[in-house]
This record gives structure tokens, C-alpha cells and sequence, in this order.
């Protein structure tokens, strides 16, 4: 099952941000302060992000971070995948797949991006299964 985030989540959202961004799923470490924000925003309805929890059998299985934007080049309303985490204990089990599936039943949205580590085989084969197909770009950032 997938279902927003709720105020009652912040301790176990928190746990599974703070092993998500220690695995090889991500190249680097960000300050535990952000995942305090990003719970924030989420509860508070702000437009640009939503906090999903994936659970099975009424257990939080995993979570994922959308950041919503608007794209030209996609056409419209894009859907960032920023961060999915399943435990360990439930991976395996389709959560992922079912989350891709959930996003792509929303009929406002024209793109779903994602971006993966080249260590992170396991997920670059679940998305190209599900439709998703490399974009070359290479990004740049800069942090306040």
C-alpha cells in the first residue's frame, strides 16, 4: 500500500532517510537536518514535494520523495523521483514497481525523472522495466 505521509511517520521517515542516503543507492551523505525539512514540507502541504510511506501488511516497508515541477521539454507537470528506500527485509517483494505504477496513474503528470548511481544495477533494472529510458545529461548543482 502507498499512502502520504502523516505527522505520526517523522520517526520512521527519519530512520529510513538516514540509511537511504548511507547505502549505494546515493554518492554522498547529506545533513540529517534536511530530512527534518523535507518531513516539514511534506506534512504542510507544500507544492513542490510529497512523502510517501510504502508499507506491507500495515508495516512501513519503505518511503519515497517526489519533488514536483513543470518541465518544457517534458511538456508539463514532471514528477522527480528523488529518493525511493525499501528495508531490506522488503525488498524484492514489487514495492517499487507498485510505487512507478502509483505515479503513473497521475493524469496530470507529463514525466517521471530519476537518477540512479552506476552502482545501483538492481533499480536501473527495475526502471528500465518499467518504461524508463537513460537521459544523458550530466548535472551541475550549487547548494546555498
Amino acid at each position: 500500500m502507498i499512502r502520504e505521509i502523516n505527522l505520526s511517520d517523522k520517526k520512521e521517515y527519519i530512520g529510513m532517510a538516514d540509511s537511504f542516503y548511507n547505502s549505494n543507492a546515493v554518492s554522498h551523505s547529506i545533513p540529517k537536518e534536511n530530512f527534518e525539512s523535507a518531513f516539514e514540507a511534506a506534512i504542510s502541504n507544500n507544492p513542490f514535494i510529497k512523502l510517501y510511506m510504502l508499507e506491507s501488511d500495515g508495516t512501513a516497508a519503505g518511503y519515497a520523495a517526489i519533488a514536483v515541477t513543470f518541465t518544457t521539454e517534458g511538456g508539463g507537470k514532471t514528477l522527480w523521483l528523488d529518493e525511493l528506500y525499501v528495508k531490506p527485509s522488503f525488498r524484492g517483494k514489487g514495492l517499487g514497481r507498485e510505487l512507478i505504477e502509483f505515479l503513473k496513474t497521475d493524469g496530470s503528470v507529463r514525466r517521471i525523472r530519476l537518477e540512479i548511481t552506476p552502482e545501483n544495477e538492481k533499480a536501473k533494472r527495475l526502471y528500465i522495466s518499467e518504461g524508463f529510458s537513460p537521459c544523458e545529461y550530466k548535472q551541475l548543482i550549487f547548494d546555498k
